[in-house]
This record gives C-alpha cells, structure tokens and sequence, in this order.
C-alpha cells in the first residue's frame, strides 16, 4: 500500500480524537479505528483521545493506545453548561475559552508530545473539538474535522461553523456535504471530499447464518441501521405486508439498536422476519453474504457506509431520499431509489425480489463501482494529503 499512495509522511504521529470510546460499537468508531490500522500499516504511529464510555453494545480491539482526556470539571457538568450556551451565537466565544480550559494541554496526559496533527471526529456541538482547535494553534500542530454532517439534521448549527472554519481541512464524504458547508461559510479551500471503504469483515459466511436462522433459499432482505424514523425502519415495516402479497416467501431480517416496533411487526408473520438485535462484526457480515437486497430507506445521511458494505458483497441496494445517498447510488445502475412512502418502498423492493437477472446486474455494478471508487488505499490517501497540507511542519 506504500507504494500506491505516492505521499511521503513524517513519522510525527496523528492524535484521533472524539468524545466516544473508539473501542465501541458505531460508524464513528469503526471509522477511526479503520484510519488506524491503515495508518499502522504504512508505519506511521498515532494515538487516541476521548471523553467518555458509554458501554453500549460490544466493544472492538483497537491498535493504538487510548488516552482518556480527563476535563478540570466531569463531562455531566460541562455538557449541561455547553448545551445552554451553545444555541446562543454571542456565546461562542466564552463557550470557547471554557472548552479550551476544560481539556487544557494537561488534559492530554502528555499523549501529545511529538504529535504533528490532531484529527477530531465529531462536530461543534461536541465542545471538545473546540478545544483541541485551541491546544493545535498553540502547539503548531494541524488540526482537520471529519464531521459526518447530515445537513438539515445534525452537524451544520452555528457552533459546528464555528468549529469548521478553525479547522485546516474538513472531511466532507459527499459532494452535496461540501457544498452546503461552503454555503455556510466554511472555505471551500478546506473542504476535502472523502469517500469510505468498506468496514465490514470479508469473510460473511451466508450459509451459517441462513442454516441458523432456518430461511433456507427463501429471498432476504435486510435492514441494518438505527430503528427510527430518519433511516427509514417504521416505512420499511409498513411496506413488508405489501411485499409479501406477491412475494410471500421473503423474509425481512432486522438488525440494529432502537425498539423493534412491536405494533407494527404485529400484523407481519414471524415466519417472514428474523430479528438479529445488534449483531456482532461476523453476524453482520454473514448478514451481507446471506441477504439478496440490502434496504436502508434513509431520510437522513452523510454518506452510507453501509451501501458500500453491501456493494463488496455484490448485493444491489435500496436508498432513501438522503442527498448524500444518492450521491453515491446510481438509481437502476448500482441501486434503486425510494422514498418512505410504503407503496414505492414496496414497489422498489418488488423490482429486486421479481427480477433476479436485474438484481444480480445491479449488485455486480455496485461491487465495481466499490471496488473503483471506495477503497482503504484512496481513503488513506485523502487523508495524507489534507495532513501533509496541514501541518506547518
């Protein structure tokens, strides 16, 4: 992988920082773990801060040392007197000195010694990305933000543009994040658009999972995400019934945090879902390697991690109306598009399950598209490259 990036690096390390225990479970975290292994494997060192453990869902073996950043107050403390500050934008300014002398240089227990660039994951309302932005300008270090903004949702308030334009590049996974940043007055000169690969684990085993599930051959589809609103989940539970009135042997497997629905699965047989709670990283894989159509009806994304994840599987997708998701799924090319009305949720998921020949075009097209555009060696490239811009020395 050396040889393909052509970026040279100096052997200063890179402190990732987040308020969240990157050992836990989460896209955020999946991707700062992700950027270390990569980073580790072209033998360049780094480290992690972060806030807090909130001891939801397994956690995951990281490579780097973990440095806990303990603040002069408890975060409980803090995060109530943030939250009355930060929706008041003649605040900002004392939000900030209080931030920067909550997580001071003696925060970091010395874990920033020879560090050229701190990277922070997460937005404005965080607080502590503030802070590390204070301690970088100090310390002559680089300082970038991977926000993971969903526009009109989360990550674009007064506060996170504060953050944004202190920062030396800012991650952006789609088009469509960049260009509502730079709206808001972030410099497109920091804005670096930045794909991901897929984080899932390449040894899903289909046959495992359906034997344990007792689903034979019968069509599957699956849904992995949060069970809420934004990702689609009560839409996908109103339209399976509709599914399954000209395709009664599919079955609808279910995984991911949030309460399953029970009314709504109530009028659907247990014969046709299987609920898989919040799978393990070899659960979901099998669930990938087992599922023929993947189906994340999102309203809200800042990329789609998950797309991609089904796509290194050959599975064909179905995306919702988030920009960002179909940015990245071509409709009839690499996916299929709907919205969270049941009836073209239905329809949609109907065109996959009827027409296997067009499914398997779709997911084959998808796999390409993946394996051209979204790989480990072009995300870390991106990455090196914002750095190498950033850092002053």
């Amino acid at each position: 992988m050396r040889e393909r990036l052509n970026c040279c690096q100096s052997k200063t390390m890179t402190g990732i920082l987040s308020i969240n225990d990157p050992s836990q479970t989460g896209g955020l975290a999946s991707y700062q773990r992700q950027l270390a292994v990569t980073l580790s494997e072209l033998g360049l060192p780094g480290w992690f801060g972060f806030v807090q453990t909130t001891n939801c869902g397994p956690t995951h073996d990281i490579t780097w040392r973990k440095t806990r950043l303990a603040s002069k107050l408890p975060w409980q403390v803090l995060r109530h007197i943030f939250y009355k500050l930060a929706p008041r934008p003649a605040l900002h300014g004392a939000l900030e000195r209080l931030a920067g002398k909550a997580w001071s240089e003696s925060s970091f227990k010395g874990a920033i010694e020879g560090t050229g660039q701190l990277h922070f994951v997460g937005t404005g309302w965080d607080f502590m990305g503030l802070a590390a932005a204070r301690l970088a300008r100090k310390k002559g270090m680089g300082f970038t933000v991977w926000p993971a903004v969903h526009p009109g949702n989360w990550g674009d308030d007064h506060i996170d543009v504060r953050l944004y334009r202190q920062a030396d590049a800012v991650f952006c996974q789609s088009d469509y994040e960049r260009s509502h940043l730079a709206a808001l007055g972030v410099p497109e000169a920091k804005l670096v658009r930045c794909g991901l690969p897929p984080m899932c684990r390449e040894d899903g085993d289909s046959t495992r999972l359906r034997s344990r599930l007792v689903i034979g051959e019968r069509p599957a589809v699956l849904f992995l995400g949060r069970r809420d609103e934004g990702k689609g989940y009560p839409a996908l539970l109103d339209a399976w019934p509709l599914v399954l009135q000209q395709c009664p042997d599919a079955v609808l497997l279910l995984a991911g945090p949030g309460d399953s629905d029970a009314a709504r699965l109530a009028p659907i047989s247990a014969e046709n879902v299987r609920d898989l709670g919040c799978p393990s990283e070899q659960e979901k894989a099998d669930a990938y390697a087992a599922c023929d159509i993947f189906c994340l009806p999102s309203a809200h994304e800042s990329f789609g991690i998950v797309y991609v994840e089904a796509w290194s599987y050959g599975k064909p997708v179905l995306c919702g109306t988030a920009p960002a998701s179909r940015e990245l799924v071509e409709h009839g090319i690499t996916g299929v598009w709907a919205d969270q009305q049941p009836q073209q949720l239905a329809a949609g998921l109907l065109r996959l399950l009827m027409h296997p020949d067009e499914s398997r075009r779709i997911g084959q097209a998808g796999l390409a598209h993946q394996r051209r555009n979204y790989t480990t060696a072009q995300t870390a490239a991106c990455h090196l490259q914002a750095w190498k811009i950033a850092t002053p020395n």
